[in-house]
């Protein structure tokens, strides 16, 4: 059995997202080499991205333009926009309010009607409806598709909960073949819409928001996305030989950095048999190991550790490279982790 594939989205998607960007100067060869991804990344239309890189392109991508519709909007959305969106729902107590709050704010910052919640019957639904919006090139669906990913990411976030869809809608005329990003919603998908829709059950309307009047609301969205994908793995962890390996990464842990042959040796087998026992269980030693090194960090900090001492107890091999993997992680630097959970000494 192979490895699972990531969910994922094709080159020629965000590439269509780009277009306008690349057109005003945006450099795709500076991005790529800012998020240290090859040179030839996007190349082929047709080759996949996965989903977490694929959002770290568009944020970047944001950055380098300092605007936050990739130029497709006739009305410019400013570098911050969506920040003070999503800043919004700290005054928002329920979900229901959270959701037309963010409807109201984006109508209003897109001038005109195109969000709209709606609560019928045993459903509650935020419908985007961009049919007369004021685009300056070609509708992307997946720009709109991402945006009710976020959305979905960020309520989620704020009930504390991993909300459940009863289905969302898309105008997209077909699925591709591949794992693709669609499926992170993991419900019934309705295809070639008139409208864009996520609906949940009207039961979570009064759902509470479990929030701070300083909780840095966006700056945890991709945070929440990453516990989405890692929660879909949880399976996978409650294997015994993939507890077993677990375990002993852990203990192998305590002195430092960690390689295969050393597990296998431990588990009195070879790293092959090693692999393909995980292999069945559609895992990876070095997913094992970034969930195991992904957890101790967050625990060092929280003991008050510095980066630096972190970085060292995980046997990284200098500062930048803890820094990377973390932000890979939990969508934020390690300073960044400290400030929003108050670790600050």
């Amino acid at each position: 059995m192979s490895i699972a594939q990531p969910f994922s989205v094709e080159v020629r998607d965000v590439m269509d997202l780009m277009e306008k960007s690349i057109e005003q100067g945006m450099s795709v060869s500076e991005l790529l080499a800012d998020l240290e991804l090859s040179p030839d990344y996007l190349d082929d239309p047709h080759s996949l991205i996965d989903m977490k890189t694929c959002w770290r392109i568009i944020v970047a991508n944001q950055n380098a333009i300092a605007e936050e519709s990739h130029l497709m909007s006739s009305r410019p959305l400013k570098r911050g926009t969506t920040r003070m969106i999503f800043s919004n729902l700290c005054h928002c107590k329920t979900l229901q309010e959270g959701l037309q709050s963010l409807a109201d704010t984006y109508n209003i910052v897109h001038g005109g009607d195109y969000n709209f919640v709606r609560k019928r019957g045993n459903t509650l639904s935020y419908t985007v409806d961009d049919e007369s919006f004021h685009y300056l090139v070609k509708p992307n669906t997946f720009a709109i598709e991402f945006a009710l990913l976020k959305i979905h990411c960020a309520l989620s976030y704020l009930t504390g909960k991993q909300l459940k869809l009863v289905r969302m809608a898309t105008k997209r005329k077909a699925l591709p073949d591949h794992q693709h990003h669609l499926k992170i919603f993991d419900t019934k998908l309705l295809l070639d819409q008139p409208c864009y829709e996520l609906v949940y059950e009207s039961s979570l309307s009064e759902l509470p928001f479990d929030i701070d009047d300083d909780t840095d609301i966006t700056g945890n969205i991709y945070a929440h996305f990453l516990s989405m994908l890692q929660g879909r793995d949880k399976d996978k962890f409650g294997d015994s030989f993939v507890q077993q390996t677990l375990n002993n990464i852990v203990r192998a842990s305590t002195n430092g950095s960690v390689n295969q042959e050393e597990i296998a040796s431990l588990m009195n087998m070879s790293v092959a048999t090693m692999r393909r026992r995980l292999s069945d269980q559609d895992i990876s030693f070095r997913q094992l190991l970034d969930k195991v090194n992904s957890e101790l960090a967050v625990n060092h900090l929280h003991e008050k550790a510095t980066p630096a001492d972190v970085a060292e107890k995980l046997g990284y091999s200098d500062i930048r490279s803890f820094k990377r993997a973390f932000k890979r992680w939990y969508g934020m630097s390690p300073a960044a982790y400290i400030k929003n959970h108050k670790l600050l000494k």
